[in-house]
């Protein structure tokens, strides 16, 4: 037998253990540091207001684009009422020219020219370091007027080969400060990617739905919190296995949640979890009534307590149509209730859905690959999709 040997092994899973134990306790740690969830009055705002009246309006954000895949969009508001969105586009998917573009719409109803405000050798000077591509922005607007942008940077191959940064922003966006990595898991910070709108937390800061997929495909939540002048991050484990990923995170209460996901199994159908300590435990993932074709959705709440979903519906090409659904009973059953887009041959996906301060629910979506499309809608537009739908 060779002792020595062995005593080597021993020696570097030790080692191993060693290192990972403080990361594994941080993981924990972020959930458990927060008073819970900071949960939206049930006031309709200006937005809903009878005299308003239902309405519904489209745009398109990237009119002058000539980009063959513009996708993954976000959405946020400043305190001032601008709208923010982002998106990566380039020449294709993990491209070496892939760059996040932002553009901002003010009161006067027109989104700005696009920019680029992250590009990969921009971010290769910010982290020191090789990048090939970018890809996922997120936004996150405080009530300061101060903006942060969450984003993955792919240091080889694709996704699996990401890492995710933080930006952030002093003048709504126009400029930004040098992007810094942050620490998601101990396998050289492989893997971790944003998508869905983050819920906000009592004391500041954010529970921002994340999920990884280096070994494996699965949800987790990123807690960020303001620590001094700084920042802190820990990460949490919503699920495992191999099955569902890109969370969708409802706040139903202080401490209740629901989130809903993305689901690759053969079933079909969009999965949901509940949480009754403020985000620290889940209970296990439940196929609901509503399709999923292996394709991300978005969800919010209502003012009355319903919520909302963005989703492609099954159709015979992978995502061919964009429609909205309803629950009334925290997403344990669904029903239809419009269709936004449907079009044989076309992909409509990642739809991404804010509720603003004045009651208004807007939406952007990628549409043909190519275009960022622009929605907003009241919930007097939804309640009579609603009755109609009947």
């Amino acid at each position: 037998m060779n002792g020595g040997g062995t005593g080597r092994t021993l020696l570097a899973v030790a080692a191993l253990l060693a290192g990972l134990a403080p990361w594994w306790m941080a993981r924990e740690e972020g959930a458990k540091s927060f008073l819970g969830f900071s949960v939206e009055s049930g006031s309709t705002g200006a937005g809903d207001s009878a005299a308003t009246g239902a309405f519904f309006r489209t745009a398109q954000v990237n009119t002058a684009s000539t980009h063959t895949k513009s996708h993954s969009a976000a959405l946020a508001e400043l305190s001032d009422g601008t709208l923010v969105a982002a998106w990566y586009a380039g020449s294709g998917e993990g491209a070496a020219d892939v760059a996040i573009y932002l553009s901002r719409r003010g009161v006067d109803g027109a989104w700005s020219e696009p920019a680029a405000v992250m590009t990969r050798e921009r971010v290769e000077a910010d982290l020191r370091r090789n990048v090939i591509s970018l890809g996922n922005p997120l936004l996150l607007a405080d009530d300061s007027g101060r903006l942060g942008l969450l984003f993955v940077s792919i240091a080889a191959g694709r996704w699996s080969g990401s890492s995710m940064n933080l930006a952030w922003s002093e003048d709504g966006g126009l400029t930004w400060g040098a992007a810094r990595k942050l620490t998601m898991n101990p396998l050289a910070n492989l893997s971790a990617l944003p998508r869905n709108p983050p819920a906000r937390l009592m004391g500041g800061g954010w529970a921002v739905p994340v999920y990884e997929e280096f070994l494996g495909k699965f949800p987790e939540t990123l807690w960020l919190q303001p620590r001094g002048e700084g920042w802190s991050s820990a990460v949490s484990r919503v699920e495992g296995g191999v099955y569902v990923l890109q969370s969708a995170l409802v706040p139903l209460a202080v401490d209740r949640a629901v989130s809903f996901f993305r689901d690759f199994r053969p079933a079909r159908w969009m999965s949901a979890s509940w949480s009754d300590d403020a985000g620290r435990t889940w209970t296990k993932p439940a196929v609901t009534g509503l399709p999923n074709r292996d394709s991300g959705l978005c969800a919010i709440r209502l003012s009355d307590g319903a919520i909302l979903s963005a989703f492609n519906d099954l159709s015979p090409g992978k995502r061919e149509n964009l429609r909205l659904a309803l629950s009334e009973d925290e997403g344990r059953t669904w029903r239809t209730i419009a269709t936004l887009e449907e079009e044989a041959g076309s992909e409509f996906s990642y739809p991404f859905l804010i509720r603003t301060s004045d009651g208004t629910i807007r939406m952007v979506y990628s549409a043909r690959q190519t275009q960022i499309l622009f929605a907003e809608f009241n919930e007097a537009w939804v309640h009579e999709q609603a009755e109609a739908a009947r």
